[in-house]
């Protein structure tokens, strides 16, 4: 009798054993899927976060371009309507039509002022002898005046002409030793004047 209930407490033994090992190996078997599921879950999810921010920050940039170039478009448009008279009146400082209309308009005060007479006014295409820079966008001509005056106030009529807007340069000049009846003596100059060159460039 004592030897059978060895042998049935030797049984229950063993199958509470080969129920543990059930246990913890289905208990094994879970956590390993449960690990697996995890780590092929998250990843995707780690990846495409990344990917996210990392769209996000382009963007970011992106927008941050196109502000500074707003920014400074704003900026430009700004200093051009404070700057929009002057922008005007350039086209008549330097005519992209060959009318010189401003020094036109000018001269005969300038020339009246400084005591002198206006005798000939004429425009020529400008040879290029004396001036050799070249330049994109500004073209030279040729001015030319024939006055009758005193010698003593012709310095003041040459600086009177070269302090003019448009910058004239007086390129050469001539006169007669002869005096009229009045006793004024005949000068002539030639003034290097400037146009663009492009007929639509204010357009």
């Amino acid at each position: 009798m004592a030897q059978q209930r060895k042998s049935v407490g030797l049984l229950a033994t063993i199958k509470e054993s080969s129920e543990k090992r059930d246990s913890y190996a289905s208990f094994a078997i879970s956590l390993l899927v449960s690990i697996v599921l995890i780590v092929f879950a998250v990843k995707p999810t780690i990846s495409t976060i990344i990917q996210i921010k990392q769209a996000v920050k382009e963007k970011t940039l992106v927008n941050k371009q196109i502000q500074d170039r707003i920014d400074a478009l704003t900026k430009l448009d700004t200093q051009y309507q404070e700057e929009e008279s002057k922008f005007n009146a350039l086209q008549m400082v330097f005519p992209s039509d060959g009318l010189y209309v401003l020094i036109l308009s000018n001269i005969e005060s300038i020339v009246s002022r400084n005591g002198f007479t206006l005798s000939s006014v004429s425009f020529d295409g400008y040879d290029g002898k004396n001036y050799k820079l070249q330049t994109s966008v500004l073209k030279p001509s040729s001015l030319r005046l024939s006055v009758s005056g005193s010698y003593s106030d012709f310095i003041n009529l040459l600086k009177d002409f070269e302090s003019l807007p448009m910058s004239p340069v007086v390129e050469n000049l001539s006169f007669s030793t002869q005096r009229d009846e009045s006793g004024l003596s005949s000068f002539s100059l030639s003034l290097r004047i400037y146009g663009v060159e492009q007929s639509k460039f204010y357009k």
